[in-house]
């Protein structure tokens, strides 16, 4: 019996199931910070629903990234569940998400010490810049010039445009919220950060 092809392209674009399930890319910006290659794929062959991960790279020039005036570098992991609404080759695509990683941060840090100079270690009195009084006691501030290594992390949004073409290469484009709590290992980034991205599927 004869098909419908019109019938059958509709089957195509409203199918649970990708033909080209997982991909990889090269992401610039977004969730990879800076430039990131990531490993995507769907949960298996019948839904629309999948995980991305990766390796990133992020550098700043006095940047406040960690709420701290520094130069920052650092090296990070993307964790994604994201869902793909569409046909074949055009998709909505929308994710949540989280990266953490390692982050080298060069550059001033101040801190303070409970009580007067006096009464700090031969070290600390070294980078003592003044005392000041609060409800508890007198406090020493303290000044560092120097590179730490310190975890961060950062909660990320994705809502963009993926094509993949009959061939497999692929192209994605569109925006990465962002946000944290706010505490000493949140890494802060641009509200609504964009993002391109370019791999190939299969």
């Amino acid at each position: 019996m004869a098909q419908n092809p019109a019938a059958n392209t509709v089957r195509e674009s409203t199918g649970h199931g990708l033909e080209k399930d997982k991909a990889v890319y090269l992401e610039l910006m977004g969730a990879s910070n800076l430039v990131g290659v990531n490993y995507d794929a769907r949960f298996n062959d019948h839904t629309r629903f999948g995980w991305r991960t990766g390796l990133n790279f992020g550098y700043g020039r006095n940047s406040s990234i960690f709420w701290e005036g520094s130069d920052v570098r650092g090296y990070a992991v993307p964790l994604e569940v994201n869902y793909l609404l569409g046909s074949q080759k055009n998709n909505l695509e929308v994710g949540v998400g989280t990266s953490v990683g390692i982050y080298n941060l060069h550059g001033t840090f101040l801190e303070s010490a409970d009580g007067p100079k006096s009464s700090l270690t031969a070290d600390q009195q070294k980078h003592a810049m003044g005392e000041y009084n609060t409800p508890e006691g007198t406090k020493t501030r303290l000044v560092y010039n120097e590179s730490r290594n310190k975890f961060g992390y950062y909660f990320f949004g994705n809502i963009g445009y993926r094509h993949v073409s009959l061939k497999g290469f692929l192209f994605r484009a569109g925006f990465s919220p962002s946000f944290t709590f706010g505490e000493k290992n949140a890494v802060k980034k641009t509200l609504l950060y964009p993002y391109l991205g370019f791999g190939w599927a299969f």
